[in-house]
């Protein structure tokens, strides 16, 4: 790798020789930072994805996948050019633009409430928009600090370099695949759930109810998804409607807004909290409010914000 090469003035050349290190180290502790939230996403694509439309700027599901591919893949290749110093200043300046548009995003979540977790670090770092955006405020100054630090030094970039970079984004690429994300998802998002487990399921909220066991309507809400609210009077009503199993709604919001939301909404069933990766994990790429019929732990069927009659229930409970 070549080095950068400049000429320190005679005078202050200790001075000199300390910025340049922390220069390199705030440049390099970027790139790793980079590199880590793509490897983190990729490992949980359908988490990212549901993560990138929770923020509604952008809802179209092939559009959506399509983003968090080619993002993770940037930020793969962003990470390595800051690790191994490749066109620091222009890639730095890449890395401002990328912090300012990620900045933007979370402050935007942060205002409207559309979302109460960035998805930057995928589903292994569960952080607020508030959070989030105070994190990414401290990169884009690292990130600022670094590229001022290059002021005057012509970097001579080796081929090796450039290689490493192109590599880090074909493997961004490829990652999601390797852990396991059909290219099909990008026409044909897996949305379905079907023959789920309910898993280890934690639930806050209920008292002596037990969803592994029986059978249950169970409804994922989110306080805060306008549909979920307008759908709570048919939920009411299939509820009620006779022949019918329990109905149970589990959310992932936080206790204040799941008792705001049974305050306002007066909803005939009651309304569980799980964390916000099981609710994930059961609402895969699908949409709430969604409907599971479930059979001692296992989702049989299940309706994206569609509500079906109670004579469906019961043709498929066999009542």
């Amino acid at each position: 790798m070549d080095e950068e090469t400049f000429t320190p003035s005679p005078t202050g050349m200790g001075s000199t020789t300390w910025r340049w290190w922390v220069t390199r180290l705030l440049t390099a502790g970027v790139g790793a930072v980079f590199l880590l939230a793509g490897v983190l996403k990729a490992m949980d694509m359908p988490f990212f994805i549901r993560q990138i439309r929770d923020y509604q700027i952008i809802t179209d599901r092939t559009v959506v996948t399509l983003l968090a591919w080619g993002l993770i893949a940037v930020e793969c290749a962003v990470g390595v050019g800051l690790l191994v110093f490749y066109r620091p200043r222009i890639t730095l300046a890449v890395t401002g633009l990328l912090l300012l548009v990620f900045l933007g995003a979370t402050s935007w979540a942060w205002a409207t409430g559309a979302t109460e977790a960035c998805g930057c670090f995928g589903a292994w770092a569960e952080r607020t928009p508030a959070e989030a955006a105070l994190e990414d405020l401290l990169l884009l100054a690292a990130t600022g600090l670094a590229w001022l630090g290059y002021r005057g030094r012509r970097a001579a970039p080796s081929r090796r370099q450039a290689l490493a970079v192109t590599a880090a984004c074909v493997i961004g690429l490829i990652l999601p695949v390797a852990f396991g994300f059909p290219l099909s998802a990008i026409s044909q998002p897996q949305s379905t759930s079907t023959g789920m487990t309910l898993g280890d399921l934690r639930v806050e909220g209920l008292d002596h109810i037990d969803v592994h066991r029986g059978t249950y309507l169970i409804v994922l809400i989110d306080t805060e998804c306008s549909h979920c609210q307008e759908a709570v009077p048919q939920l009411n009503a299939l509820a009620k409607a006779s022949g019918m199993p329990p109905m149970v709604a589990l959310c992932k919001n936080e206790e204040w807004r799941r008792l705001l939301f049974i305050d306002e909404f007066q909803p005939a069933f009651p309304l569980g909290q799980i964390s916000q990766k099981e609710f994930m994990r059961l609402l895969a790429d699908g949409d709430t409010p969604r409907l599971m019929l479930v059979r001692d732990g296992r989702v049989d069927r299940v309706w994206d914000r569609t509500i079906p009659s109670p004579e469906t229930i019961r043709k498929l409970i066999g009542r």
